[in-house]
């Protein structure tokens, strides 16, 4: 019997030979001929000649009239430029945010590095009358907040290094709390996540996890921001569960492949 369930398939064959195309040629050295094409993505030459043809008429491809091999041209980097990664990476943050905030009514928001600063860029308030908001725009120290620490752990250890080398914050610490803070680092590297009572005021506890792909340096950090002296307070494991939640929501939303992990290489106090 057939599942009535089952979603039915919508696949476009002309659209994803093209899309095929512009993938290889996206990762290929050199230019390449129609046979080579054809034989990279397992279609026929005469198939591919047409698609070829379309890309080129379109403005993404282009055929060298000697060689007559295909290159791409600078289209797709055009639209690239056009779009905004960050504006994007909100539009797709907002429902999943919207939903967290619901789920365990507490306001969240979501922050970047911005000039080796940590910047509020959204947020959704509580449901609750009485809720914790931060100011969208807002700025604070890198090194000093769950988000910052976060986004920092989520480096490159050479970048994490240069960023460090340049923060006045990290530069002015005494020897023992900089030992402390590299611990902190290794534990948001290990653990995925950045949880720590808030550093500006009293009473107030964060927890954090990444969205966005660190490789491509589209990233950011989402927050949940609690009063710790409230007898309504979620439980730390039910927001981190959330908070994954939400995140995985977004890079579904972002059409991102896999939710963002922090980068595995081990890091050493100097």
């Amino acid at each position: 019997m057939n599942d009535l369930r089952a979603e039915p398939n919508y696949t476009v064959p002309a659209l994803e030979k093209g899309l095929s195309v512009l993938e290889l040629l996206a990762q290929a050295s050199e230019p390449l001929s129609l046979s080579q094409i054809a034989e990279s993505t397992a279609n026929s030459a005469s198939q591919l000649f047409r698609t070829l043809n379309c890309l080129a008429q379109s403005g993404y491809v282009i055929k060298d009239e000697i060689s007559g091999k295909y290159v791409l041209t600078l289209k797709l980097f055009e639209l690239a430029n056009r779009h905004s990664p960050l504006k994007h990476l909100l539009q797709a943050a907002k429902p999943p945010m919207q939903e967290l905030a619901w789920s365990i009514r507490e306001s969240c928001h979501i922050s970047i590095m911005q000039h080796r600063q940590l910047l509020v860029v959204g947020q959704v308030e509580s449901p609750e009358a009485v809720q914790i908001t931060v100011s969208v725009g807002a700025s604070f120290p890198l090194v000093a907040t769950v988000s910052g620490r976060l986004l920092l752990a989520a480096l490159e250890p050479s970048r994490l290094r240069a960023i460090l080398d340049e923060d006045g914050e990290y530069q002015t610490m005494p020897e023992g709390e900089r030992a402390r803070f590299w611990q902190r680092i290794a534990a948001i590297r290990r653990d995925g996540f950045s949880v720590a009572a808030d550093e500006s005021f009293i009473g107030l506890q964060d927890t954090a996890v990444l969205v966005g792909d660190p490789a491509a340096d589209v990233m950011a950090a989402v927050a949940v921001t609690q009063l710790t002296a409230s007898r309504a307070i979620s439980e730390p494991a039910k927001v981190r569960a959330a908070l994954r939640r939400c995140a995985e929501q977004i890079h579904q939303r972002a059409g991102l492949s896999l939710p963002a992990r922090i980068h595995e290489q081990s890091l050493h106090y100097d």
